[in-house]
Parts: structure tokens; sequence; C-alpha cells
């Protein structure tokens, strides 16, 4: 089992994570990399005094579920509103979404070309499959976490309102006139 403190309480800056695992040649590999990956004293009794807290830590965890769940809804509420295909999260902090019916083309630079035109006309960031090794040119990476959902909600709507645009008049057709308010939603 492999466990950190940045997923589950937004600690990516502690850089402390727990490796548990019966696998004895699993440990002799890793033996000698302990010196290279200890965690400092100080961020060790921060760890555990925050661990020691059982009132705290179901309260935190608790209220970062409700969240969690909230934010996963505005997105894929969203994107079912658009006819846009997803694997349906079972954990984790994304939705893996699939793009390539309004891509320019059904290219790798198709694929580039949609991303930078969300993040430069409706100002929304999402993460290419292509960086994260998939095959298929249109999958992006959505972090639904990442934000509030009050921005989220505005991100999913900007987001909706593009690919609308795109439908309606494809991307020969798209001028600043017909983009100007999308960012504005």
């Amino acid at each position: 089992m492999l466990w950190g403190l940045s997923k589950d309480f937004g600690a990516s800056g502690f850089r402390v994570g727990v490796l548990y695992t019966q696998n004895e040649n699993l440990l002799a590999a890793l033996a000698n990399l302990n010196i290279f990956s200890g965690v400092s004293h100080p961020m060790q009794m921060i760890t555990a005094e925050l661990l020691k807290d059982d009132d705290f830590v179901d309260s935190f965890l608790l209220d970062a579920r409700a969240q969690l769940n909230w934010s996963y809804t505005i997105c894929t509420r969203k994107l079912e509103e658009m006819v846009i295909p997803y694997v349906p999260a079972e954990a984790g902090l994304f939705v893996y979404a699939d793009f390539s019916s309004v891509l320019p083309e059904q290219t790798f630079d198709g694929e580039a070309r949609f991303a930078s035109f969300m993040q430069d006309v409706a100002r929304v960031v999402m993460t290419p499959g292509q960086s994260q090794r998939d095959r298929k040119p249109g999958m992006f990476r959505i972090c639904y976490t990442w934000v509030s959902p009050g921005v989220l909600e505005i991100a999913m709507e900007r987001l909706s309102c593009v690919v609308a645009k795109i439908r309606r008049y494809h991307w020969d057709n798209l001028d600043s006139i017909i983009l100007d308010d999308v960012a504005k939603v």
C-alpha cells in the first residue's frame, strides 16, 4: 500500500509518504533508496501530530469527501449536457474526457490546437492525453479538485459554450465576434 499526505490532505508540499508492504523483494530493492528519500524530523513530528488528532482527521476527511463529490458532480453533469464521453471516476481527483468529436482534426496537432484554444478563449486549462501517453487524440484530463466549486462551475460553463460554438460554426468559421462572449460567462 502506498499513501501520502498530498492527496488526502492537500499537502503536496509536505512530501511525506508511506509504503507498507510484506513483499521482501520490494523492501530489499528499496532499502538503498532511503538515504535519498528520508523525511526530515520536523516533518515527521508535524505528520505525527496531525494523524494523532482523530477528531480532526475524521472531520477533515468527511468534509473533503463531500466537497470532492460535489465538484465531481458539477464536472460530470456538464460533460453529460455537452454529450462528451468520459471515464467515470471510482476515486481520484480528475475526470478523463473524450473531446475527439470537437477537434479541428483527429491528430495530436488537433488536440494541441484545441487545448490552446480552450486556454486562450475560455481560460480553461485541461491536460491533453498525449502528455499522458494516450494513443487517441482528443482525450483530456480535467482536474475538478484544483479550484473551488464556484470557479469550476464557471470553467465548465465556458467549456460548454466553446464546445457548442465549435459544433455550430465549425472551426473554419470561428472568429472573435462569435467567441466574444465566452470569457464573460
